[in-house]
């Protein structure tokens, strides 16, 4: 069958008489077993987006539907995370191969997933979930034509969900009020998101996931703002004990004496303000876990104590004389060095070994920079309403220049100064699209003053000798201007006559008309 004539076949499912409503598991089936034969895939399935932004697998051709009830997926995480978070198709030649793929569910069920497209769920600004189709077999790739086919049909089943109200109910075992017995899944519970789609941050996700399997002690290294206790929340969700308390201690954020105090507890009286019993985290967390920041400052006296409380399994609060058992994971993690520590005597060797069961590194920043991109529409998403402001009418975007700027910055500190810029351009942008003159002027000098030592970098030009190398120029952003100008002018221009619409172009720019006029008369393209 030719591409374009299974893709009218595909659409035909749409005129055809419905077998149940849009949002019954029953059309989900119906219209996944319809893609598999229009597209010539060996499976198809649909996820479903909940209020907690989580994806949940509502329906898959080749998996047991009593067995996908548990399986979900977050934002930004996997193929269809990555689909869901940036609202775009996902088309992949060999999955194995790729760093989107997250391999969670081709390992639980025996399967090799290799050619595969995921299309957002999509009407009206309004996002439902994903639509996958896949192959198995890694000599049957699907057409790229297929990639925005897919879109277009994902567009008409979230049409017929909107039609229909509801989405596909999802309903955990937890809310029918069925007592759930066996330990949360990777694939259950939680709501840390860990976005990202380079090959280093799947290996973290990786990395994450075996650990929660475990209860072996997790040391993570990483810089300021690399994600440390995202990672440490991850493990927890995804550990038997997910249930149970995740607390939190900053070591380098207390002195000593009270961070013995935060630890292990105190009894009233045991020292001048202590007025009441306290317990301490290690207690508080029993059943659950603690996680440790910033190890490396430990005073020599605490690491002694931590040493012995991690040993005994006991914690004896100040001021008693009375130890407490406990049950809890510790998580620690650094932005330091401890072998050389170690070495300088600074930090026990004993207690090195104690901790570091699971080593994990969070990379920066600037070393993953393919997944800027995606972490600026989660923070977007998160910033879509601004304080004592009502919400947007339409979630936030960056510009195609903007997005330069920031691929283009080093970010010494890391996601949590991405995070900050975005926050502040988003108070300062007036529309739905951030533009650089939004962006915080450390960014923008940041990028300048980075950019002038490198070769090929120009502010008016390339000069005829310049070699390959990261170049933000006026005439790169000039071209990147008309390029976006001119396709809003040729989406809206009159039918029939060829003839630009300028005002409608403004609104779908965002901007107002006379500050397009004015843009286009500097690129030369308006008189």
């Amino acid at each position: 069958m030719e591409p374009a004539i299974s893709f009218l076949e595909a659409l035909n499912f749409f005129q055809r008489k419905p077998i149940g409503p849009a949002n019954s598991p029953e059309y989900a089936a119906a219209f996944c077993q319809h893609l598999i034969g229009s597209a010539s895939a060996d499976a198809a399935s649909i996820w479903q987006i909940d209020r907690e932004e989580q994806l949940h697998l509502i329906y898959s051709s080749d998996i047991p539907q009593d067995r996908v009830k548990d399986i979900t997926l977050r934002l930004g995480e996997g193929i269809s995370g990555a689909a869901a978070l940036s609202r775009k198709p996902v088309w992949i030649d060999n999955a194995q191969n790729h760093s989107f793929h997250d391999s969670r569910v081709d390992t639980r069920f025996g399967k090799r997933t290799h050619a595969m497209i995921s299309a957002p769920i999509l009407f009206e600004d309004r996002l439902f979930g994903v639509v996958n189709i896949l192959n198995f077999h890694s000599d049957r790739m699907f057409p790229r034509e297929w990639k925005e086919w897919l879109c277009a049909l994902a567009v008409m089943y979230g049409a017929a969900l909107a039609k229909a109200g509801k989405c596909i109910p999802y309903q955990s075992p937890l809310k029918k009020g069925i007592k759930r017995e066996e330990p949360p899944t990777a694939f259950s519970g939680g709501k840390t998101v860990i976005v990202g789609i380079s090959p280093a941050m799947q290996e973290v996700l990786r990395l994450c996931l075996i650990a929660g399997e475990t209860n072996i002690p997790v040391l993570l290294y990483g810089e300021t703002g690399t994600g440390k206790e995202l990672a440490a929340r991850r493990i927890h969700e995804a550990s038997p004990s997910a249930r149970g308390p995740f607390l939190t201690v900053n070591c380098a954020a207390l002195s000593e004496s009270l961070l013995e105090s935060e630890l292990f507890g105190h009894v009233k009286g045991a020292f001048t303000g202590a007025t009441t019993h306290r317990l301490g985290k290690f207690a508080a967390a029993s059943g659950g876990t603690l996680f440790l920041d910033e190890i490396g400052e430990m005073s020599p006296a605490c690491q002694a104590k931590i040493l012995r409380v991690l040993e005994e399994k006991k914690v004896t609060p100040l001021g008693s004389d009375k130890p407490q058992a406990f049950d809890t994971r510790v998580i620690t993690a650094t932005n330091k060095n401890l072998t050389d520590m170690m070495i300088e005597k600074k930090f026990r060797e004993d207690l090195f070994y104690r901790l570091c069961g699971i080593e994990i590194t969070m990379p920066p920043l600037r070393e993953r920079i393919e997944d800027v991109e995606l972490l600026a529409i989660h923070f977007l998403n998160k910033s879509s309403t601004l304080r004592g402001k009502t919400p947007r009418p339409y979630p936030l975007r960056l510009s195609p220049e903007a997005l330069d700027l920031f691929k283009a910055y080093p970010w010494p500190g890391n996601v949590r100064q991405l995070e900050q810029a975005l926050s502040s351009a988003a108070a300062l942008c007036g529309g739905s699209i951030i533009l650089p003159a939004n962006l915080p002027a450390w960014l923008r000098m940041g990028v300048i003053s980075g950019l002038k030592g490198q070769i090929g970098y120009t502010i008016a030009g390339p000069s005829p000798d310049s070699q390959p190398g990261p170049v933000i120029n006026n005439r790169f952003l000039k071209e990147e201007q008309q390029s976006r100008y001119l396709e809003a002018l040729e989406a809206t221009q009159y039918r029939g006559t060829g003839r630009w619409n300028v005002s409608a172009a403004a609104r779908r720019l965002n901007m107002p008309r006379e500050t397009l006029v004015y843009h286009l008369k500097k690129l030369g393209l308006f008189r």
